[in-house]
């Protein structure tokens, strides 16, 4: 283990440096970016950043408006307000016809009690599992998720669910680790008891 980073400032970095090599990505916020850390691209990126304000649904269907056009757009909001407030919006428009939305949902957990339960997400993996095409990434620690961005922009052509939380905690791998959609990795062996997280 190194040192501590939060996932979502390897969020708003990673964006960066994915909208550097791919002009096609881009952001849309639910009046969250300096939250989530959407604001990194706000200041380096301004004309791949679409403030939508508290508009989840609406912001829904831009991205997939955008996504129906070659773009690969990243929603940008808490995980209590992506698995809530725009469910229909994400089956209809985005899910079902297989879009390339990556849903990001920060804050999840209940790490965030002082923020209140109307900010806690306890529900989100299982109503994006539930979702038609959906893939479904809760990386582990910051590494992992520029990992995974990476991945979601390079391997993967439908929807994605990205699960980050928000307090910066000791880093798991290092940069050599090998991100793949869909494998499970192996911190410790052992016989006695199989722990999935």
């Amino acid at each position: 283990m190194t040192s501590s980073k939060s996932q979502r400032v390897a969020f708003g970095e990673t964006l960066n440096e994915l909208i550097e090599k791919n002009p096609r990505v881009v952001v849309l916020d639910g009046d969250l970016a300096n939250s989530t850390r959407a604001d990194f691209v706000a200041k380096a990126h301004p004309d791949h950043f679409l403030e939508m304000g508290i508009a989840e649904q609406n912001m829904m269907g831009v991205a997939a408006g955008l996504a129906s056009l070659g773009f690969i757009p990243f929603i940008s909001t808490f995980a209590a307000f992506a698995a809530k407030r725009d469910l229909d919006q994400v089956r209809v428009v985005v899910a079902q016809p297989n879009l390339r939305v990556i849903i990001t949902g920060a804050y999840s957990g209940i790490q965030t009690g002082k923020t209140g339960k109307t900010h806690h997400a306890v529900q989100d993996i299982s109503v994006f599992r539930a979702m038609p095409n959906m893939t479904v990434v809760a990386p582990a620690d910051a590494v992992e998720v520029r990992k995974a961005m990476i991945a979601l922009v390079n391997d993967l052509d439908g929807p994605a669910y990205l699960r980050l939380t928000r307090d910066p905690f000791k880093t798991i791998f290092d940069d050599s680790y090998q991100f793949e959609l869909g494998k499970a990795f192996v911190l410790r062996e052992g016989d006695d008891i199989a722990l999935i997280g």
